[in-house]
């Protein structure tokens, strides 16, 4: 199997490049990353801006990097790479990363890999500071999609000091939400509370801060994994 997706890989991979790196007339991997992640300077980022209005593959590529999982493989986009793995039957559960900081009645996003819920719009956590956007009084909604599965991660902020968490996975097409889910608290590698969500959602509660990681997995194995970092 390993021969299998190295293989598929390189061969993707090498189609990818053609398509959108040919001789430097789209923006590279390299480029993508530091555009989201504000390192690029003043004019260059003016520049990637240019491009990606007018460029739709570039686009399509950065709006799937937008979605795309942590995987802790760097070595590729991770779209591609996530297909690659599909291709040869390989389960990829989703992972969302969030990190919360509190503060009395207010929830401040400070990084996510998903999606947050303002109001009735989704925004990329990447672009939430160019809103001057951050704070959330009393709950943040982050969603993430992957494959047929759309998670929703509810943090509410308790005192300032602890939080409870609420966990719902829907079909990412028919919206019904997904039951007979087992959902599993861990801390520091040390299972906390495990509940099926035969109700259709699990919750977490009066939890304090620090690093947690909640899996959702049904009888075939892990279906989503997220890390959540809670603090002052």
């Amino acid at each position: 199997m390993g021969q299998n997706i190295e293989r598929l890989i390189r061969l993707v991979y090498k189609g990818w490049k053609s398509r959108h790196i040919d001789e430097g007339a789209h923006l590279d991997e390299e480029d993508m990353a530091a555009f989201l992640d504000g390192r690029l300077s003043i004019e260059k980022n003016e520049l990637v801006k240019d491009h990606l209005v007018g460029c739709h593959s570039c686009a399509e590529v950065l709006g799937l990097s937008l979605q795309a999982n942590a995987l802790g493989d760097n070595l590729l986009p991770d779209p591609l790479l996530n297909s690659a793995k599909e291709a040869l039957g390989i389960n990829v559960p989703v992972v969302v990363e969030i990190m919360l900081r509190l503060r009395e009645k207010v929830v401040e996003v400070l990084k996510s890999n998903g999606d947050v819920l303002v109001g009735q719009e989704l925004v990329p956590a990447s672009i939430l500071r160019s809103r001057n956007l951050g704070d959330f009084k009393d709950e943040v909604v982050i969603l993430k999609d992957f494959a047929n599965i759309r998670v929703k991660v509810s943090v509410e902020n308790k005192t300032g000091k602890d939080f409870n968490v609420n966990i719902l996975a829907r079909d990412k097409h028919k919206k019904a939400v997904i039951k007979d889910l087992r959902v599993t608290l861990f801390r520091e590698g040390v299972e906390l509370e495990s509940y099926l969500n035969d109700s259709g959602s699990v919750t977490f509660e009066h939890l304090l801060l620090g690093k947690y990681k909640i899996e959702v997995a049904d009888l075939e194995g892990n279906l989503a994994t997220v890390l959540l970092e809670v603090k002052l």
